[in-house]
């Protein structure tokens, strides 16, 4: 009995494949992606409810990337702004899914995560937004946008956890095609 298991999990352990693009680079950027996004707007929003009274302007402020006059109000605009906001959190995060070695520790890819949200933060204060969004650039936020960054490089802490959950469910999914393919 316990022969048959050892090799039924051998078996389910040579069908995983050593890298897979969805399972190791796709899927943990999403997810760490998704939880920077949620995590950086609701710090965004209590900051700025405390401040400005408004805690749904952080998300208009990044639909300034389409609504470049800033004047624009509304549930919808508030959406384009949060849309956009996860769609840029989960390119960042699977870049740097696609960047983060495959062996490492989860220290080592928080602090990595740090480096690279301090970077994207550089690059988007200096370059992106006085261009790609007036109306935030305005506001002059970058202090803010540097405690945000740094909760969304926490978050990226999370990919090699993300990854060896993808990993295990891999290997249980092949493990139950063999035990079907026996049965």
């Amino acid at each position: 009995m316990r022969m048959r298991k050892r090799e039924w999990t051998r078996s389910a352990d040579q069908a995983v494949e050593p890298w897979s693009l969805l399972r190791d680079v796709v899927l943990p950027g999403a997810v760490a992606g998704t939880l920077g996004a949620f995590v950086m707007a609701l710090l965004a929003c209590a900051f700025t409810g405390v401040l400005h009274g408004e805690p749904w302007r952080p998300a208009m402020r990044v639909a300034g990337l389409f609504f470049r006059s800033g004047e624009t109000q509304g549930a919808g605009v508030a959406l384009v702004g949060v849309l956009t906001h996860l769609a840029v959190a989960g390119g960042l995060a699977t870049g740097f899914a696609l960047l983060l070695p495959r062996k490492g520790t989860g220290v080592a890819a928080l602090l990595l995560g740090e480096l690279y949200s301090l970077g994207a933060w550089l690059l988007m204060t200096r370059l992106l937004l006085p261009f790609g969004s007036p109306p935030l650039a305005r506001e002059d936020a970058s202090a803010l946008l540097l405690l945000l960054h740094l909760a969304f490089g926490a978050a990226l802490g999370t990919v090699p956890a993300a990854r060896g959950v993808l990993t295990r469910v891999d290997r249980l999914r092949h493990g139950l095609r063999l035990l079907r393919q026996k049965a």
